[in-house]
Formats: C-alpha cells, sequence, structure tokens
C-alpha cells in the first residue's frame, strides 16, 4: 500500500525535492583554454530549519600553467514554495530535477552521483 501511495507523488513536490537534496554533484567542461572539474556536497544541517551546508570543490586546468583550486563552505536555505536552495554567501538559486538526478545553477547542470 506505501509503494501506490509513493509511486503515486508528483516527483516536483516539495517533500520529493528535499528528500533528493543531499548527495553529492559533479560537473566537467574543457575548451581551448583549459578544464574544469567542480563538485558540489550538500548535507541537512537543520531540517527544521530547512538549513543545508554546500561544500564546493573547485579545480581548473589551464593548458599552459599549474591548476588552480578552491574549496568554499557555505549555509543554504530551502524554499519549499519556490523549491529552490538559495546559497547564503553568494546569493545563488540552487533547483533540482530528481527526474534527470541533477541540479542547476543557472544553467550550469550538475549531475548526482
Amino acid at each position: 500500500m506505501v509503494a501506490a501511495i509513493y509511486g503515486c507523488r508528483d516527483d516536483k513536490s516539495p517533500v520529493m525535492i528535499q528528500e533528493f537534496i543531499p548527495g553529492t554533484y559533479i560537473r566537467f567542461s574543457s575548451h581551448e583554454f583549459g578544464k574544469e572539474y567542480d563538485t558540489l556536497a550538500i548535507a541537512l544541517l537543520n531540517i527544521t530549519a530547512n538549513e543545508y551546508t554546500i561544500t564546493r570543490r573547485w579545480r581548473y586546468e589551464k593548458t599552459d600553467s599549474t591548476p588552480n583550486y578552491q574549496l568554499i563552505t557555505t549555509a543554504g536555505i530551502y524554499y519549499p514554495e519556490d523549491k529552490v536552495l538559495e546559497d547564503m554567501e553568494s546569493g545563488d538559486l540552487l533547483t533540482f530535477d530528481p527526474k534527470q538526478s541533477c541540479l542547476f545553477i543557472g544553467t550550469l547542470k550538475y549531475q548526482k552521483l
């Protein structure tokens, strides 16, 4: 009975998205100037406040120099009415697509591992 009810849920419902959010997401891009590796790790910090930690590990390899690295940890608040997670430091809005198992920051797409 539970499976039948769960199966009828809308994949875009706020509860489904909040269950999907925690995890690791990756993005890779390559162009004539170099390669970019980007990883986001999102973890639930406080369920009653809809608060998450967002850890970004970024590496950029220019074709003619040594790689650049960044590690940034911020907090995010999930707004169920808008179905977005807002990065409280940058103001970026993260949207999630459980069907495609990914998240978007604007047009940048990160695949969930």
